[in-house]
């Protein structure tokens, strides 16, 4: 007898977008097998030269992963022990981890609610003589108002590295977001929207000066910079992500779309202050959507309402890091209330190039009808 529920519908499918590039990958793979050229090799050039020139920077550099990234763009950037790096408490641990590991301290500033991405209104206060870095986080792939972050720096004499590993794609006033700060650093983990089949990532320089530092530190190699010298340790791009992502590459576009279709759906269901924002209302920014989130006051009930129906939902960053144990390691400037609300109610939706279009309306219309109740329930 068949069952009437559905099919369960997962945050994500790593294997349905892959079919495509499946003979391709293949292929490739038994050349480079027979090739012997398996360390730094042509895929690894060719994928850092085509994504350089996408983010509109000189040079990028193929490293082991997101977290290895973040660890070589601080340290190229001169962030030495005590000096402090201001962040946001809304993201994943790696960003505060990289701060630590430099012997470094991260200082957490509250995010907007619109967006949730640091609030830029927040950084002067922050700032004190120890101040090395800002590392925004264009979280869930939504952009960061990069214009007045970069303008706060440039007033202070204060870096900018960007965390970029949520967004490969994204656009803020028509640039493309890793393209504003000194380095930006990219993530291939599958999960991404550009994905490896493992693990891997990506610094983007405005410098080929800092490129060059980077290729020699990854490989080993020490060097001199910022008064001190530095040991070289192994942080490289394996030639078989590389060949993955640039094969997984030519479909980005089209895979892009199915996602902002889905977020399109979504977007007709759920009222505008449930959801994203984008500053400046959206005049040339562009949305990757790594996550289509949802915010709501009653964020467990929905979400038991959805797995009751198969579907799959996600919850982040609850709490913020600035609750995490190693936040005592770490300072926060001000109120974080804003990291914290989103921490109890955002709700993120299953969003993927595989989501069937049926599947989006479907699960629009329940969070919609969910809402809308909630909101009735309050004002009665």
């Amino acid at each position: 007898m068949s069952s009437s529920v559905p099919k369960r519908i997962g945050r994500y499918d790593l294997v349905t977008p892959m079919l495509p590039c499946k003979d391709e990958i293949l292929q490739r793979f038994e050349r480079f097998l027979m090739s012997g050229q398996y360390i730094l090799g042509e895929e690894v050039r060719l994928l850092e030269e085509k994504l350089a020139e996408e983010c509109g920077v000189p040079a990028a550099v193929g490293v082991a992963s997101g977290s290895s990234a973040l660890f070589l763009a601080l340290s190229v950037a001169g962030v030495r022990p005590g000096d402090e790096v201001i962040t946001t408490p809304y993201t994943f641990d790696a960003t505060m981890e990289a701060i630590i590991l430099l012997d470094a301290v991260p200082v957490f500033v509250d995010i907007k609610p619109q967006d949730l991405n640091l609030d830029s209104g927040l950084l002067a206060d922050a700032i004190t003589p120890k101040t090395r870095a800002f590392l925004p986080v264009p979280i869930f792939g939504a952009p960061c108002d990069m214009d007045p972050i970069m303008a706060v720096a440039a007033e202070h004499g204060i870096q900018v590295i960007a965390d970029m590993a949520q967004a490969w794609g994204t656009f803020y006033d028509g640039r493309p977001i890793g393209s504003y700060a000194r380095m930006s650093t990219l993530s291939f983990y599958p999960t991404k929207n550009l994905p490896g089949i493992g693990d891997g990532g990506m610094i983007f320089c405005r410098s080929a000066e800092d490129a060059e530092l980077i290729r020699r530190i990854r490989g080993h190699l020490p060097v001199r910079m910022n008064g001190h010298l530095y040991t070289g340790w192994n942080s490289r791009l394996d030639e078989v992500q590389a060949m993955v992502i640039r094969i997984r590459r030519e479909r980005f576009a089209a895979e892009q779309a199915d996602r902002d279709k889905v977020a399109e759906i979504y977007d007709g269901y759920i009222p505008a202050t449930n959801r994203l924002q984008t500053p400046n209302g959206g005049r040339g920014m562009k949305v990757t959507y790594h996550q289509y989130w949802v915010r709501c006051r009653n964020r467990d009930d929905l979400r038991m309402l959805l797995d009751r129906e198969g579907i799959d939902t996600g919850v982040y960053y609850d709490p913020p890091l600035h609750h995490h144990e190693l936040a005592v390691y770490c300072r926060t400037s001000g109120s974080m209330a804003e990291a914290e609300r989103a921490g109890r109610e955002v709700l993120t939706l299953p969003i993927h190039a595989a989501l069937p279009f049926a599947d989006a309306h479907r699960i629009g219309a329940l969070v919609g009808q969910f809402l809308e109740q909630e909101a009735a329930s309050t004002s009665a």
